[in-house]
């Protein structure tokens, strides 16, 4: 502060909350002279090195101010030892301290890339980077609040003194408890954390001060509440916040505490919504005032005169009583008279000195005054009543703004976010690599800085984003190397993220940003799949911040033809997966619709259609279109244009069999988004052999079908298909919770893309990402298959992801996606015709099997198959269509053989890639399941399990799956050596389902059903109680009529045996749930031909019936059984003999007399079977989809 006056600083000083003392100021005088000025700090992420990399000495120091003699530069520091200096020997005592080690990686020269051979790491941060400098003096200083007594607070523990009552009681005659005195109660501790968006910054502070709190010993408990607000503006509160939370909100008042037993802190930076509309402000006002009660701002103080709290320094005073009332005298007069009746409530930095002082002025014994900070919290804003916005400002201001009252640490933390994705663990990766002095302050005033806005929908992880003004403003002060360093470091996060199998664009950003050459991106990509949260704002956005650096800093070129230029930025959008390409191309292929309206050339007007259908389908696949329910919309829309490009292009011509393949992948999306059957039917029409132009081109192709291994070996010169990127991890789905394992082929359709590109089907539900595709019977994960179309090149060739997450794309060859010479034949000399006839094939047999209709769709999938066989296509490829080959022969009732044939070279495509093996796996555990090789079904479903992830529903759907196959068969006679692995699979499966999905009943049910197996087999009495207990919760939670069926008819099963072996009077309990099977299974499948479960409820009603002692009604429901399975039969419905056998068995005989006194033996002949569940309900639909 050159100029300044002492007593200015001095001013300043207390301003600022601090009390320095004439010692304090000649100290820091007398420091600041003689330690000079600290080096500048330019490049990120680089120290003050010891030597330069070529071994000569580092730079010496500056020179110390005011002709101060500063150290030499080959001088030690004071203290070191001689061997230090430059010069000394290098070998060191054995005592000596190790040398030091560089935390960091060099940082790349200016205007040069770091070395090839210098291994990629991360800055390691210090111990001392905590959230909470000081927490030893924290802890110090919260352990002084054990002096605080409550004023109600009495001087004993209310536990009887035993000794001294029995002497009252013989000395007076009069029985009276008498207490112990003396030892004091301690009291509790509160943390009520405020939700706000940038408050996520500040949870490891939070935690820490937990930590403090327990680790201090001064409380009896420590309890961390969150705060929120509902509609009405009342404070709720609950104990979890974040992504995915499930928590019972409840009034905030349950939290008083008027006995002042308890200390409560609320942590906040104070400009939350909950304190713009007074949620927080009418909590504060309404806390009882004998509660201690302070507010912890972890902003510095030169920030909270811009919050909803505006503190001030001044005097808190508490008088001679005990408790919490503080009283508040500001050290200046305020702007506004304080309302009376306003509570002052103090406000404390995360520090140990304010801590500290809090804790003198509570634990007073008289009355108490304190230099500390405080606000008075004001009601002025009605409940819910929305807070008023300032009017908007332009991107210039506002950064003019934020630079004028930012720390340096915020101001360079915003240059480098500029080139990063927003959400909020790559902001503290980004700062943690390229700021490591600066923390969580610096950040918040980032967020709160008003720069960014948070993206919409991302409430739950939330992701933030600069306008593309503000952006360009900041990138403008950051060089392009470090812009490169910037996603370097994000990529790492990507890999860490999303999977090491992801479509890294950050890391493809940086490398280009490091070749400094605009055409670095136009060859040929990686071959990967784009992040597993295909589809979601997050994963977007990983792709659309690193391709908006790369054109601040490698401006595109434009092409004046709006068809080709559409092309060329559809072509981008496959490589950088930007929605912003997608719209630019959008209006560059309309305006190409517009201009052909009028021109006679068909084939021109039909590809501008086609481009067109294309650009709309892929946005429709956008996180965009999905948050905004754009998406039914835009494929219908799609469907429109690439039916018009069908209708025009001339018969034979390569634009109709691409707009044929093209229209019939839309058409499926939109089936599998809105269920309309007609989609089906018309995408099969366009696709049917005798329409063209699919009889010349299926002639031409079986002419020559590529047999030669020359036409593809999957080189980059002699392949007539580009190899194809395997599919992205978590396409192939595990079954669905309720099916015996095999799950369904919701696939990845593959659609024409004249440049080789890729684009993986978003989940056809409409479920959005990290949802897991639904199960079907026939033992093909979904998502497996992929959908090849038109290939410009004669290959495979795989479109980006409709999602956002593209991958790859091969060099446009043509216009139309022809060769450069226009020709009719691809790289590798095959014709065209080849690869579209395959992409036929392989779409309409996927096709059929959406339609069940299995049989006819094996010929098209098994003579696609050998077709890729003959040319080695990519595993990626092959892996899939071979899974919904064996899914197809499963339908038909194929032999095992060849089944087994198509699954195991499945697997043998899938390597170890896990995108590839999960599905694979998924799909031969069920077949070995099917086929009776238990062994081998639970190792595969083993591996399976672990592939998975570990949070996500896919694992859920498999562990139930392989669950449901070890119940199976522990329902048998000897299944006592499996009943203990099934209850464990099935409740770790119960485990990680959420509270509210639709399957907690089933798999509620399957539990409880595991339980009573194991009484069955072990004879463990309280596995019989549970299971009844867990069978009660599944008929409540049950949501489908064919689950609560089978589960009542387990119900009914396990009161009977609680009757016999524990005496309980459940008969008639006993005969509601069979009942009530009936019932239920009626609803669920219809009375003609009926069920097995309603048959085995009636065989339960007359068991019962006739322990009961009814013998002519017992007859009757045993006759009604009997009735039931002949109609099953007749219906040639699959039933198990021996239940008939049983049921005209029980028909003849008479019951005996006394059932409960019968052997166990002879009980288990009377009472009914441990059935196993009922397959018939699941198995309704027969085949693989919903």
């Amino acid at each position: 502060m050159p100029g300044m006056r002492l007593d200015e600083l001095i001013g300043k000083l207390r301003q600022g909350g601090l009390q320095p003392t004439a010692e304090d100021v000649a100290d820091a005088l007398w420091l600041a002279r003689r330690l000079g000025t600290a080096p500048a700090r330019d490049t990120p992420g680089t120290g003050t090195p010891a030597a330069a990399p070529d071994g000569a000495p580092g730079p010496p120091p500056e020179s110390a101010p005011d002709g101060e003699p500063g150290p030499r530069p080959g001088s030690a520091p004071p203290g070191a030892s001689p061997a230090a200096a430059p010069g000394a020997p290098t070998t060191a005592p054995a005592d000596a301290p190790a040398p030091a080690v560089p935390l960091h990686t060099p940082a790349p020269a200016p205007g040069g890339r770091s070395p090839g051979d210098t291994p990629a790491a991360f800055p390691v941060r210090a111990p001392a980077a905590g959230a909470l400098p000081g927490l030893l003096g924290l802890q110090k200083a919260l352990r002084a609040l054990g002096r605080y007594r409550p004023a109600s607070l009495r001087g004993q523990d209310e536990r009887i003194d035993e000794a001294a009552t029995a002497d009252r009681a013989a000395a007076s005659g009069i029985l009276l408890p008498v207490t112990r005195p003396g030892r004091r109660r301690r009291c509790d501790v509160q943390l009520l954390m405020d939700t706000g968006p940038a408050m996520a910054v500040w949870g490891e502070m939070v935690e820490e001060l937990r930590q403090a709190c327990q680790q201090s010993g001064a409380f009896a408990s420590v309890r961390v509440h969150h705060l929120y607000a509902d509609g009405s503006g009342t404070p709720l509160v609950g104990t979890t916040a974040g992504p995915g939370r499930r928590t019972r909100l409840r009034p905030a008042d349950e939290l008083h505490d008027p006995s002042g037993r308890r200390l409560t802190f609320v942590i906040s930076d104070c400009v939350g919504p909950l304190w713009q509309n007074g949620t927080v402000q009418r909590l504060l006002q309404g806390w009882p005032r004998t509660a201690p009660l302070a507010v912890v701002q972890p902003l510095p103080p030169r920030l909270w005169g811009r919050t909803a709290l505006p503190a001030e320094p001044g005097m808190l005073v508490r008088t001679g009583e005990t408790g919490g009332r503080l009283d508040f005298l500001p050290e200046d007069e305020p702007w506004e008279e304080v309302p009376p009746g306003t509570r002052p409530v103090p406000v404390l930095q995360p520090t140990p000195e304010a801590f500290e002082a809090f804790a003198r002025l509570l634990g007073g014994t008289g009355p108490t005054r304190e230099h500390a900070w405080a606000g008075f919290a004001h009601t002025g804003t009605a409940p819910g009543e929305p807070a008023g916005f300032p009017p908007p400002r332009g991107d210039d201001d506002l950064l003019r703004a934020f630079r004028a009252g930012a720390s340096p640490g915020a101001l360079r933390l915003a240059v480098y976010l500029a080139a990063a994705p927003l959400t909020l663990p790559v902001m503290q990766l980004v700062q943690r690599a390229m700021l490591p002095d600066t923390g969580p302050m610096e950040l918040a005033e980032v967020l709160l800085g008003g720069l960014l806005r948070q993206l919409p929908g991302t409430e739950d992880q939330p992701c933030f984003a600069y306008s593309p003004r503000m952006q360009d403003l900041l990138l403008s002060s950051l060089d392009q190397d470090t812009a490169g360093l910037v996603l370097k470091h994000c990529s790492a996060y990507v890999e860490r993220h999303f999977g090491k199998g992801t479509r890294n664009f950050a890391a493809l950003a940086a490398a280009r940003l490091a070749d400094h050459d605009p055409a670095a991106g136009a060859g040929r990509l990686a071959e990967d799949g784009g992040p597993r949260d295909g589809g979601s704002v997050e994963a977007e956005l990983f792709a659309r911040i690193p391709a908006r650096v790369l054109r601040f800093y490698l401006p595109d070129l434009v092409t004046p033809d709006p068809l080709t230029e559409a092309e060329r930025l559809l072509d981008r959008w496959r490589q950088l997966a930007d929605p912003e390409m997608l719209r630019r191309a959008r209006d560059r292929a309309r305006a190409a619709t517009d201009g052909t309206g009028g021109v006679p050339d068909a084939g021109l007007a039909a590809r501008a259609r086609l481009v067109l259908g294309r650009v709309l389908r892929a946005e429709a696949g956008t996180a965009g279109a999905r948050t905004e329910g754009r998406r039914a919309g835009l494929l219908r829309e799609a469907v429109a244009e690439l039916a018009a490009a069908y209708a025009t292009a001339p018969a034979d011509s390569r634009e109709r069999a691409e707009a044929a393949l093209e229209l019939a992948s839309c058409r499926r999306e939109v089936w599998r988004l809105t269920a309309e059957p007609d989609q089906l039917t018309q995408a099969l029409r366009v696709l049917d052999a005798g329409t063209p132009p699919w009889p010349r081109i299926t002639a031409v192709a079986r002419a020559r079908p590529g047999a030669t291994a020359a036409d593809g070996d999957g080189h980059e010169d002699t392949d007539p298909e580009p190899a194809a990127p395997r599919e992205p991890p978590g396409e192939g789905a595990a079954p669905r919770a309720g099916v015996s394992g095999e799950p369904t082929g919701e696939g990845t359709d593959m659609v024409a893309a004249p440049y080789g590109g890729v684009r993986r089907e978003p989940p056809a539900d409409g479920t959005g990402e990290g949802a897991a595709p639904r199960a079907g019977v026939s033992g093909e994960p979904p998502g497996v298959e992929t959908d090849v179309v038109a290939a410009s090149y004669g290959g495979v060739r795989r479109e980006p992801p409709a999602d956002g997450t593209g991958e790859g794309a091969a060099p446009r060859a043509g216009v139309s996606g022809e060769s450069a010479g226009g020709g009719a034949v691809s790289r590798g000399g095959v014709p065209w015709e080849v690869g579209a006839h395959r992409d036929r094939l392989l779409l309409r047999g996927r096709i059929l099997l959406d339609l069940r209709h299995p049989g006819a769709a094996v010929p098209e999938l098994r003579e696609a198959c050998a077709l890729l066989a003959r040319q080695r296509a990519s595993d990626a490829v092959r892996g899939p269509a071979l899974l919904d080959l064996a899914r197809a022969l499963r339908g038909a009732g194929a032999e095992d053989s060849e089944t087994r044939h198509a699954l195991h070279e499945a697997r043998r495509a899938a390597g170890d890639d896990p995108a590839l093996l999960l599905p694979s796996l998924t799909a031969l555990a069920a077949f070995h399941d099917t086929a009776g090789e238990p062994a081998e079904a639970d190792a595969a479903y083993e591996r399976a399990a672990l592939l998975a992830p570990a949070d996500g529903p896919l694992r859920v759907q498999l562990l139930t799956a392989w669950g449901e196959s070890l119940l199976r068969r522990a329902s048998t006679g000897d299944g006592a050596g499996v009943v203990d692995r099934a209850e464990h699979v099935l409740r770790e499966a119960l485990k990680s389902l959420p509270a509210r999905s639709a399957h907690r009943g089933r798999l509620q049910g399957l539990v409880g059903s595991a339980l009573a197996q194991r009484f069955r087999h072990l004879g463990f009495l309280p596995d019989l109680f549970e299971s009844r207990h867990l069978l009660g919760q599944a008929v409540r939670a049950a949501t489908d009529a064919a689950v609560r069926a089978e589960v009542w008819l387990q119900l009914g099963r396990v009161r009977l045996e609680g009757w016999y072996h524990a005496g309980a009077p459940v008969l008639m309990e006993a005969l509601q749930a069979y009942e009530n099977a009936e019932r239920e299974a009626a609803a669920a499948h219809g009375g003609d031909p009926g069920s097995v479960t309603a048959a085995r409820a009636r065989h339960g009603c007359g068991t019962v019936l006739a322990l009961m002692g009814r013998p002519g009604a017992a007859a009757g429901a045993f006759r009604a059984a009997r009735e039931q399975w002949q109609r099953l039969v007749g219906a040639l419905r699959q039933v198990d003999w021996a239940d008939v056998e049983l049921t005209r068995r029980a028909e003849r005989e008479a019951p005996p007399e006394d059932a409960r006194s019968l052997p166990e033996r002879a009980w288990r002949e009377t009472a009914p079977p441990w059935w196993p569940w009922s397959q018939d309900w699941a198995d309704a639909g027969e085949l693989d989809r919903s």
